[in-house]
């Protein structure tokens, strides 16, 4: 057997081990800001400054990499919002976890936002994997909240779209926000100023 044959297969250039958050986070922003359509893995590559061919040793497609932004993100929207079922019962603070959350992390929403207008396979992989099961889970918080008068007697979902508006609009539109408040959404001033207001609104206590 010549030496050509039996050496290994080259492996992509840099630190593999070490790449791979940087290039997680750099698919997080390039998904937000152009959708599934609009990013490249040559794009993700270059925010990360690393190279193509460790975007698909670590990734293998732009397919799986996309949902591989997605499952984090959602991940990390149950870590900060729903850490543990013992603080369901208080829709308070579930509400400022949320609100909180959008602020830290509008990526989720943008990318919702994009691939929900396009109803296509991502569109029903994030509700059928992500939205449904934490919709459910909800679902008795917001009855028992309804039964004793913290909120409205609505329809579920009518009040998880309106609870769901109202903690991440401002995020969504930063510049407007920058141009009216005359700070930046992302700052944790105008983060936590606009939660306190959500939940005034709400007719919570301030914390």
């Amino acid at each position: 057997m010549s030496k050509a044959s039996s050496a290994p297969p080259a492996r992509p250039r840099g630190r593999p081990g070490k790449a791979r958050p940087a290039l997680l986070e750099a698919a997080v922003r390039e998904f937000s800001e152009k959708g599934y359509e609009g990013a490249t893995t040559a794009g993700i590559a270059r925010r990360a400054k690393s190279t193509q061919p460790l975007v698909h040793h670590h990734f293998g497609s732009k397919e799986q990499l996309f949902r591989a932004v997605l499952d984090s993100l959602f991940g990390e929207l149950r870590v900060a919002v729903l850490p543990d079922e013992a603080r369901l019962e208080t829709p308070s603070a579930l509400v400022r976890r949320f609100t909180l959350f959008t602020a830290r992390r509008p990526e989720l929403a943008r990318i919702w936002l994009i691939e929900n207008a396009k109803r296509g396979r991502h569109a029903s992989y994030i509700m059928e994997k992500h939205i449904v099961p934490l919709t459910e889970r909800l679902r008795p918080l917001l009855e028992t909240a309804m039964a004793a008068g913290v909120f409205p007697k609505v329809d579920v979902p009518l009040l998880f779209y309106a609870v769901q508006g109202l903690a991440s609009y401002p995020f969504l539109v930063p510049e407007q926000v920058r141009r009216l408040s005359g700070c930046p959404a992302s700052s944790p001033e105008f983060a936590e100023q606009y939660t306190q207001t959500v939940l005034a609104i709400l007719r919570f206590p301030a914390d």
